[in-house]
Formats: C-alpha cells, structure tokens, sequence
C-alpha cells in the first residue's frame, strides 16, 4: 500500500470517527433545550416569589435538579458513547435528591449544591464541544458557553450568603443565565443535526 493510500485510509477513518460524534451530539438537542427550559422556569420562580421560606426555595432547587439530571440521564442512556454525560446527570440527580431528602438543608448549602450543579453542567458542555472536531464551527462557541457556565456555578458555589430574598435572586439570576446558555448550546446542536441530516450536495 502506497503512502497516498495509506494516508487516504487513515483520513476516511477520522472522517467517519468525526461524524459518529458530530450524529450523536446533533441529536442531543433536545436535551440541552430542555434543560434550559427547567433552569429559566427555576429562575423565573425564585425572582418572582423571592419572599417564599427557605424550605420552599430548597424543595424548588432539589426538584430543579432531579429533573434536569433525569433529563440528562435519559440522552446519555441513549447514546452510551458519551460517559461524561452520564456521569453528571447521576452527580446532579444525587444532590437533587440530598436536597429533598434534607428539608433543613441551609440555605449556604443550597447554594453550594446548585453551584455545584451549575459547574457540572459547564463542565459537561466543554467536555462535550471537546469531542467535535478541531475545525468545527460550533465547537469554540460551546467552549466559551460551557466556560462562562462552569464560572456561574462556581460564583454561585462561594457566594456568602444572606437571607432568603437575597438568595432567591442570586438563585433566579444564575438559573436565568444557565438556561439562556444551555438553551443555546441545544440549538446550536439542532442546526449541527440539520447539517449532517441533509444530503451532500444540498
């Protein structure tokens, strides 16, 4: 086999590797839409009703949280492939469930729980734009996304603290721009599954 043939060989076969992963994650749209959608509903409803009691605000945070890693867990349940996935949404289930399971959860760890949700699903999107090609146009656009998200969560993780009214806005804020980004990254997604669905030459 010459080198021009060898060469051909290996680029066909990083080509099909390439667009595996580019299938699975233009698939995956749905998810990060409604993900998105249950952060932007959680944030609506701390801003809005920032006067509720602290176990009121727990319980929202917790059932936030069960929902999105249920919703996660169920697009990484589909495509086995993507591990980093699966492994966020059980961590994000597992403090959805420390939050319902403790009603007395304090509010400093009600943030620390929900920054910490919050980073894990940054760090799942940079993990998963690192799995697109090098040349792939939405790949440095999910990085920064997935990185602006992680730096919500962290934010949130150390924040100091104060009342319930306080922590409902610091809550409804981070939950707000949380989904706004994942709703972006899911259409993002939805445009990368039209591209690969539609026949070459079109």
């Amino acid at each position: 086999m010459t080198n021009n043939a060898r060469h051909a060989k290996a680029r066909a076969a990083a080509a099909a590797v390439r667009t595996g992963v580019s299938d699975k994650l233009g698939s995956l749209w749905w998810s990060f839409l409604l993900r998105g959608a249950l952060a932007i509903a959680l944030g609506l409803f701390a801003l809005f009703w920032p006067g509720q009691s602290a176990s009121i605000l727990v319980l929202a945070v917790g059932l936030y949280c069960i929902a999105d890693g249920l919703t996660g867990l169920a697009a990484a349940l589909r495509y086995p492939g993507l591990r980093e996935q699966l492994v966020q949404a059980l961590i994000v289930v597992g403090l959805g469930a420390v939050l319902l399971l403790w009603p007395g959860a304090t509010l400093r760890l009600l943030l620390v729980l929900l920054g910490a949700a919050a980073l894990l699903a940054g760090a799942g999107q940079v993990l998963t734009a690192l799995r697109l090609p090098a040349d792939d146009p939405e790949r440095g656009m999910i990085l920064i996304i997935g990185s602006a998200a992680a730096l919500v969560g962290l934010a949130v993780a150390i924040w100091p603290g104060g009342g319930v009214a306080v922590i409902s806005w610091v809550i409804g804020i981070a939950a707000i721009l949380l989904g706004a980004l994942l709703i972006f990254v899911g259409s993002r997604f939805k445009r990368l599954g039209g591209r690969l669905d539609t026949p070459v030459g079109h």
